[in-house]
């Protein structure tokens, strides 16, 4: 594959430790406080959105200035060249950041679009590659916590990735899904031709829920884009049992948003369900935990990765199945062997060998 010409600087290359949701390795800690800490970040983006515009010196939407990059409140909806057009997950208006993060205008979809195009001309921007990686984080982080395996795949493999971000905690997953959706049609448009895909946690049913809405778009509307291969990490395939506890709970729903009733399998998950499609191309699943009867956390039975159970993660049709041994859900994407194993199977379909191949049949 070719990278893209335009990408983020990579200051200080230092390793993100952003937890997604719930609690840490220990078997006793809360998974309440997990939750909290993951809601803390999204109020904080909401109070700096609508800071008094006299501390911004351009103005109450500060074109020019650098922003948080999308974190928490804002969902990208086109992706070029490391051009992002975002939706407001709350008021709804879009805007346009550059490389940098920096705003570079707002307004409508189409404003910004007109805007991103003059851009394209007069900095003679290529078509996006033909083949790029799109990733995905989950509920309660951000693109930024996915950098350190983007970067792997692009420095080792030579990928062209598309690290998307999305407003996890505001709004439904089919909310998120139809950003997505709406990436791979602009990207279609940039060229792009063949799509894999790496996620960890919720974002591996944004994307499932994503394929589902196109194939049931009419054919004359669908992106006439290939998908490849892809890469399921700590994902909740078959919801999250824990969530059943939460749901009702005024602190883990401030946290955790709408998602939290979709995942919990006593109350929105089968509805949830209906609207996920299994990939029809080439997926492989990736686990954590323990590798024992016990797990992290005695709350589930079973083994699990301090969140989800390892059987909820399995999907049948998965070409490859492998667990990271000791594996917390939260950090799944920072390990080095989660960086290796997800390489190696976009590069040839497999984890560890052809040979040592588990695909999940039943």
């Amino acid at each position: 594959m070719t990278k893209s010409l335009s990408q983020n600087p990579r200051s200080g290359r230092s390793e993100n430790l952003e937890p997604a949701i719930g609690s840490g390795t220990c078997r006793k800690r809360s998974t309440q406080k997990g939750l909290l800490l993951v809601g803390l970040p999204s109020l904080l983006a909401l109070l700096l959105l609508y800071a008094p515009a006299s501390a911004k010196p351009n103005g109450l939407f500060g074109i020019g200035e650098k922003t948080l990059g999308g974190r928490f409140v804002w969902s990208d909806e086109v992706v070029s060249h490391e051009w992002r057009v975002q939706k407001h997950a709350v008021i709804g208006h879009h805007r346009l950041i550059d490389p940098e993060d920096k705003r570079y205008t707002f307004g409508t979809l189409d404003h910004c679009l007109t805007e991103l195009a003059k851009i394209k001309r007069e900095e003679q921007l290529p078509p996006m590659p033909k083949e790029i990686v799109i990733v995905l984080h989950g509920l309660g982080a951000s693109r930024q916590m996915m950098n350190g395996l983007c970067y792997h795949l692009e420095d080792e493999g030579d990928f062209s990735v598309v690290n998307v971000g999305y407003a996890s905690t505001l709004g439904k997953v089919g909310d998120h899904a139809a950003s997505l959706g709406s990436v791979i049609k602009y990207l279609h448009a940039d060229g792009v031709e063949t799509i894999s895909f790496v996620a960890h946690s919720m974002g591996n049913l944004v994307i499932r829920h994503a394929l589902y809405d196109l194939e049931e778009l009419p054919e004359a509307e669908r992106p006439k884009v290939k998908f490849k291969r892809f890469v399921m990490i700590s994902a909740p395939n078959h919801g999250a049992a824990m969530a059943d506890g939460w749901v009702g709970n005024k602190l883990a729903q401030l946290a955790a948003g709408e998602p939290l009733e979709e995942l919990a399998p006593g109350h929105g998950w089968q509805a949830l369900e209906q609207h996920l499609m299994t990939p029809d191309f080439e997926f492989g699943i990736l686990s954590g935990g323990r590798g024992d009867d016990e797990g992290f956390l005695h709350a589930i039975p079973g083994d699990d990765d301090g969140l989800l159970t390892i059987k909820t993660n399995q999907l049948v049709g998965a070409s490859d199945f492998a667990q990271v041994l000791k594996g917390v859900h939260q950090l799944m994407p920072q390990y080095k062997q989660v960086r290796e194993y997800t390489l190696r199977y976009l590069q040839k379909g497999y984890f560890i060998s052809a040979r040592a191949k588990h695909p999940i049949l039943q």
